[in-house]
């Protein structure tokens, strides 16, 4: 049974009784479109993203919509979901613990609301938000993190940190909300 994460909480991917090879990390939301002053009312486009930070815990490397793919395909980005409508993880990337560069020691997923300020749109105005992790080779669900926390006027939220440590891998939630991502480049600047 996956294991629910609060804010801070982590896990360890690679325990004895839980050594993955690699991961699915699932990003899931519904658009309420309540309050919307956008033209049309647009639906909400939330993305998913993966930040690569070596041992300096600077950005090496970005995998999010337009970039689908890292250098050597240990990270793959799966597509853009621009409405969150269906059940289900919304968007996804694949993580290869076995073909991370070495010398990567953290992966940053965060996701923002795709032109945010310009459709008057923030995360608040989304529901049932949850990040998840999958076991790719099984399937099983290993743990989920609702996204539950008053987000009201945030365009960006760091959701977790995949962490590396001596021998494997731990997942983070973190749920640090970022004020201003209309454009994913605000949130890795705060990793530059």
């Amino acid at each position: 049974m996956a294991i629910s994460l609060l804010k801070k909480q982590r896990i360890n991917l690679s325990s004895a009784d839980n050594k993955v090879k690699g991961v699915i990390v699932g990003l899931g939301w519904d658009s309420s479109n309540l309050g919307s002053t956008a033209p049309g009312d647009a639906q909400i486009d939330c993305d998913l993203s993966a930040i690569l930070c070596g041992f300096d815990n600077k950005a090496c490397e970005v995998i999010y919509f337009d970039r689908r793919r890292n250098s050597n395909d240990s990270i793959v980005y799966t597509g853009d979901n621009r409405t969150g409508f269906g059940d289900g993880d919304d968007e996804k990337i694949y993580i290869n613990f076995a073909k991370l560069p070495p010398d990567i020691s953290k992966i940053v997923l965060a996701a923002n609301i795709y032109d945010a300020r310009a459709k008057r749109q923030h995360f608040g105005m989304i529901n049932n938000a949850y990040a998840k992790v999958t076991d790719w080779k099984t399937g099983i669900e290993i743990c989920r993190y609702n996204l539950t926390d008053n987000y009201s006027n945030m365009t960006g939220i760091i959701i977790a940190e995949i962490v590396k440590f001596s021998g494997g891998w731990d997942f983070i939630a973190s749920g640090r909300a970022i004020p201003e991502a209309s454009r994913l480049q605000s949130i890795v600047r705060l990793y530059e």
